[in-house]
């Protein structure tokens, strides 16, 4: 580690004892609360109940979710503790075998035409407000053990009310996928920003009128695709100014802590083109805060290593401050050799404790 010459050190004692705090590891966690679809990756479910009618009606266990229209399926492990009156073999795996996107949940469901269309519902949060713009997306998979078909017409549908869908609905998706979605293996993004009137309380996942377009995957019209549905999100934007949506829906979402060589600490350009992806998500997205922690890892002494983290966080924050992100948004912590993510005698590279990470709130 390059320890700072004494007359840093000694420039550097008041801004350091001020800024370093203790922090715990959920301080680390990148937090989504602007998400405004509860239970987004269908991980939670109604663990209290214990008996269904029906296997092929099972998605009453989802919580927070209800089906719109027919009778779309959950798949989460505790199915298995259910007691099904009417059980079907081998039901849900008829569908495929992809993995859920993340964690142990999803939903599956027909989009079709008429009678064999299906969809779930949510009450959002809060209502959406009026002439504000919101990014969805929602990640989709087709079911290749029964589907002889794909489509686009696939997406989220926004009301004021708890909709009731029917078989002759005719309800035009508010966002669809831009581009067929016919991969069995991985998941699709489906994505899209929607400009709000204001008294929309629900959002409907699926395809809700006649004739959606699509293709057979092994030769001539459309017939029906099965989807599987995961990780859903909705967040409020700021004005996207001269942003389109295929921008938005390409720009980073997820984040990686920030490497910087051992013994730098200054935004050099690598540092900054990480930087950029954080930026871009704070100036289009309403955020509360920007909490910037430096890490360093333990070559000197705890004093020296709590410096060279504070200057690491630091320098992050003034190049965000010169990207345009908001000052008043911005916390930064000095962490030190607290919490390394490498540990000795591990076979982890020890140089990805020298970090910065960025938690947004």
């Amino acid at each position: 580690m390059r320890v700072p010459n004494s007359k840093f050190c000694l420039l550097l004692i008041v801004f350091t004892v001020a800024i370093i705090q203790s922090v715990t590891s959920q301080d680390f966690e990148h937090s989504r609360t602007q998400n405004l679809i509860p239970n987004p990756s269908f991980e939670n479910v109604n663990t209290t109940i214990r008996r269904i009618d029906m296997e092929m009606q099972n998605f009453g266990i989802m919580k927070d979710w209800k089906a719109s229209i027919n009778t779309p399926d959950a798949y989460h492990p505790q199915l298995e503790l259910v007691k099904f009156t009417h059980r079907s073999p081998n039901f849900l795996k008829q569908f495929g075998t992809q993995e859920p996107r993340t964690g142990e949940g999803k939903v599956g469901m027909y989009i079709a035409g008429g009678a064999y269309k299906e969809g779930v519902t949510v009450k959002l949060k809060r209502p959406l407000g009026a002439g504000k713009y919101y990014y969805f997306h929602m990640y989709v998979s087709l079911g290749e053990g029964i589907s002889n078909s794909c489509t686009s017409s696939i997406g989220s549908y926004f009301s004021a009310r708890d909709p009731k869908i029917t078989l002759t609905s005719k309800l035009q998706l508010n966002i669809a996928s831009s581009k067929m979605v016919c991969d069995t293996k991985g998941w699709v993004k489906v994505c899209g920003v929607y400009r709000a009137k204001g008294t929309e309380k629900y959002i409907s996942l699926g395809y809700f009128s006649d004739s959606p377009r699509g293709k057979s995957v092994k030769g001539g019209k459309y017939d029906t695709g099965y989807y599987f549905v995961d990780d859903v999100l909705l967040m409020e934007m700021r004005d996207p100014k001269n942003l389109v949506a295929g921008q938005v829906c390409n720009m980073a979402l997820d984040f990686s802590p920030i490497e910087f060589l051992v013994g730098e600490s200054e935004a050099y350009t690598e540092i900054q083109k990480a930087l950029d992806s954080y930026i871009q998500y704070v100036t289009i997205f309403k955020v509360n805060s920007v909490k910037i922690i430096g890490h360093a890892d333990d070559a000197g002494s705890t004093f020296e290593n709590e410096i060279m983290s504070a200057m690491r966080a630091s320098n992050v924050k003034q190049y965000m401050i010169e990207k345009g992100v908001d000052e008043s948004l911005i916390e930064i912590v000095a962490a030190g050799d607290t919490s390394p993510v490498v540990t000795t005698g591990s076979d982890l590279d020890p140089d990805s404790n020298n970090r910065v990470e960025i938690k947004i709130d």
